[in-house]
């Protein structure tokens, strides 16, 4: 059997970001690539978002000195946020779009930036790196969600119930902000030392969870209800 050819696939795959912020995102980002030098390329758009993420981790390594290191790492927010999302946008401004080989640069390079910003939290004082580093299994697990859903549906959908990228980046804000504020505080009363950010890591890492099992659970729903609609009277599983 002859494999379809790449003009093929490319049709038959849709692309969707359904979350909360995605409308005033991609007016800005639409405001603000085609003021980019024409120099500037969407794979060094693409390597300064990895930049961005290795300020993030530096401000968070920092911050074992002085906490005020964490606004090194919200600025490297920025800048994760700026190369990260731009890239697919100057691609498709300029009409130099590469589906395939940009959808698999963009999701390899992801995991590498996810990296460097969960040990970078994991290596802040008021953070501890177990819980770091739970939160971005769960998140890589829902991830690897949404990319088997691409392969099943054709469909590649960037947000999950609302929260994209750039959600959790202004989650990661927040945190940071909230060290600043109030430090490694430690909830009174318990046996344990446990701090408000312990659980707010834990709270985000079980969310994260339930909303994979809720997901799986509806799309396994809808393919067994589709397969089986397909199915002749002698077909099996």
């Amino acid at each position: 059997m002859t494999p379809p050819a790449p003009e093929a696939a490319k049709a038959a795959d849709k692309r969707f970001n359904e979350s909360f912020l995605a409308g005033q995102e991609r007016k800005l980002l639409q405001a603000i690539a085609p003021r980019l030098p024409q120099w500037t390329t969407p794979n060094q758009l693409t390597g300064f978002g990895v930049f961005g993420a290795f300020v993030v981790m530096l401000g968070y390594i920092f911050s074992r000195w002085d906490m005020n290191w964490l606004w090194l790492s919200n600025f490297g927010l920025l800048l994760h946020w700026f190369g990260d999302s731009l890239d697919g946008t100057l691609a498709r401004l300029r009409r130099i779009e590469r589906p395939r080989y940009g959808f698999y640069l963009d999701q390899v390079i992801d995991t590498i930036g996810s990296l460097m910003i969960s040990l970078g939290i994991g290596f802040c004082p008021a953070a501890r790196m177990d819980l770091s580093l739970l939160v971005m299994g769960v998140f890589f697990m829902l991830s690897i969600q949404v990319y088997v859903r691409n392969i099943v549906d054709r469909e590649f959908h960037m947000a999950v119930s609302g929260l994209g990228p750039t959600e959790m980046r202004l989650g990661i804000l927040g945190m940071n902000i909230g060290i600043l504020l109030f430090g490694r505080k430690l909830i009174p009363g318990l046996p344990f030392d446990v701090s408000w950010l312990d659980i707010v890591m834990g709270l985000t890492a079980a969310g994260l969870l339930v909303l994979l099992i809720v997901e799986m659970r509806e799309h396994l729903k809808r393919l067994a209800a589709e397969e089986a609609g397909g199915r002749g009277p002698q077909q099996e599983a």
